[in-house]
């Protein structure tokens, strides 16, 4: 289980991603969060806790012994930006998974998926962006239509 405050960070950097909005309401309220987090410790245990200290030692250097969690919307922006810009790839890769898992379970059906009943209904978000759901084929783009 990843450390509390590693928790409260990367909860810090998915709202700086998809923030909520008047309307909108954001990855922290479809608990993208979580998904974040079970996604970074499947592919290795204790990464999060890595991925908290990286946002830390860049927020440092956006305001000096400032945590990320610490840091204002506009700075923990700047912290995203330098590390999505940094030379190692390593640390690029890292502010991608946060942007992919982040943005994958807003807007995927993970954010519509009850877990305690196993049901599974459209996300909100589709409604946001105009998205109906899967289609199960056109009759137009069929061979004997």
């Amino acid at each position: 289980m990843p450390d509390p405050n590693a928790i409260e960070t990367i909860r810090a950097a998915v709202d700086t991603i998809t923030p909520a909005t008047a309307d909108f309401p954001g990855a922290l309220a479809l608990g993208a969060d979580r998904h974040v987090i079970d996604m970074l410790e499947l592919g290795l245990p204790g990464i999060t806790d890595m991925f908290a200290a990286l946002l830390d030692a860049y927020a440092g250097e956006v305001r000096a012994g400032a945590s990320f969690v610490a840091l204002t919307p506009d700075e923990r922006s700047a912290v995203l930006r330098a590390m999505s810009t940094d030379e190692s790839q390593d640390i690029r890769d890292a502010v991608d998974a946060l942007i992919v898992f982040g943005n994958g379970a807003s807007f995927s059906e993970w954010s519509g998926y009850d877990r305690a009943t196993g049901d599974l209904r459209a996300p909100t978000t589709w409604s946001y962006v105009g998205f109906h759901g899967p289609v199960h084929g056109h009759p137009d783009y069929r061979e004997n239509a």
